[in-house]
């Protein structure tokens, strides 16, 4: 018999250094992992190094960022950090709330770089108490109105003039457009002084024949509903007129004249409205009338170039700056009574006996419809720079918003 013990099915001999391993079993569960040991992957932790957070973007390679150079400008990906404050635009600037904005023009600023002042009059300036913009949200130096401003001015005697250059520019189209409902009005009045009769006859024994006031009446009636819609109408493109001159468009009457059709329905419900917030607030202690018919004097403009807003827009303007406001708004109604007074001397040099069935008054009927054009070419460019030195007071604007819009 042998000592040598029979071997086991379980034992296996020791594998030979130059024998390969046999192959693994897939089905096989893989034997647990050590936590103590190292990973043979991941470099052994440095004392006082922090590892990286995943949310970090990996390093560059050396070869794609130059030494020195800054990293790359634009917003983060979604869910990291940004790089800083917002850059400004070039060219604009932000006057500091509670600032004078026409002082702040003067100060010394220094520009974004690449700013150009020639592109736009000179730097931009803000309303006074107009803080700065949200976070995201900036404006373009346009907003702003400069010295060179054809609508917006500094002062009174800025307004005044910007007024009456437009005037000398543009009065022509403008009396074109007035004449389409100075005709109207003509006719209107030529028709009142051949069939309107001065009286009616009343006697305490007969009634009065109320068909000698209505049958004219009656004949007036489309006349003077057609004057009134070509009122609205003219008056809108007048001012769209002077609006065309102003942002460097095209001076074109019929094209005025579109825009003011477009918005004269418009026009006519908030000037019903405004009619009677007048008659309210003039039975309440008259004074509230006469303040809102001044105030409401911008309602026009205000119609033609801001959609959906009326009464409570005009008292808002207003309101910014209260002085600058009642001084324009007094000087235009005090031109339109200097043109009634005037209109009323030609007429009673003219027709003295203001015998309105007289061929003398005819022709006063027609002195009056002219009257009516020259008040308003020449009010017209007043109100539109009116509304937009109140509305420069209040919010950034300039004419550079007119001519984007």
């Amino acid at each position: 018999m042998s000592d040598k013990a029979p071997e086991t099915p379980d034992e296996e001999p020791p594998d030979s250094p130059g024998t390969p391993p046999p192959p693994s079993d897939p089905t096989a569960t893989p034997p647990p992992a050590d936590p103590t040991a190292a990973s043979p992957q991941a470099p052994p932790p440095v004392p006082g190094h922090q590892p990286p957070s995943p949310w970090q973007q990996p390093p560059a390679a050396p070869g794609d960022q130059q030494p020195g150079s800054q990293p790359p400008v634009g917003p983060p990906p979604y869910g990291q950090p940004g790089y800083g404050p917002p850059q400004q635009p070039p060219g604009y600037y932000q006057v500091p709330p509670g600032h004078d904005p026409w002082q702040a023009y003067g100060a010394p600023h220094q520009g974004a770089p690449g700013y150009d002042p020639s592109a736009y009059g000179a730097a931009g300036y803000g309303p006074p108490g107009y803080g700065p913009a949200g976070p995201g949200y900036q404006l373009p130096p346009g907003y702003y109105a400069g010295p060179e401003d054809p609508l917006v001015s500094a002062n009174f005697g800025g307004w005044w003039q910007r007024s009456f250059t437009l005037l000398a520019a543009v009065w022509r189209p403008m009396v074109q457009v007035q004449l389409l409902w100075a005709i109207p009005l003509a006719i209107v009045g030529v028709l009142s002084a051949l069939y309107v009769p001065e009286q009616v006859g009343f006697s305490g024994t007969t009634a009065p024949d109320l068909s000698e006031v209505f049958t004219p009446l009656l004949l007036l009636l489309p006349f003077t509903l057609l004057a009134v819609v070509l009122t609205l109408v003219a008056q809108l493109a007048t001012l769209e007129v002077v609006v065309q001159r102003a942002t460097g468009r095209p001076v074109s009457a019929g094209q005025a004249l579109l825009a003011g059709l477009r918005r004269s329905l418009a026009l006519l419900g908030w000037q019903i409205l405004a009619g009677l917030t007048v008659l309210a607030g003039a039975l309440l202690c008259f004074l509230p009338g006469i303040y809102a018919a001044i105030v409401l004097i911008i309602l026009p403009p205000i119609i033609l170039l801001e959609r959906g807003k009326g009464i409570g827009r005009a008292f808002q303007l207003f309101h910014a700056d209260f002085g600058a406001s009642i001084a324009r708004i007094a000087t235009v109604g005090g031109l339109n009574i200097a043109f009634i007074l005037v209109e009323g001397v030609f007429v009673g040099v003219l027709n003295p006996g203001a015998d309105t069935s007289s061929p003398l008054g005819i022709a006063s009927a027609v002195l009056s419809a002219l009257f009516s054009v020259a008040t308003g070419v020449v009010i017209c460019p007043l109100i539109l720079t009116a509304y937009a030195d109140m509305r420069a007071r209040h919010e950034p604007f300039s004419t550079a918003y007119l001519a984007a819009d």
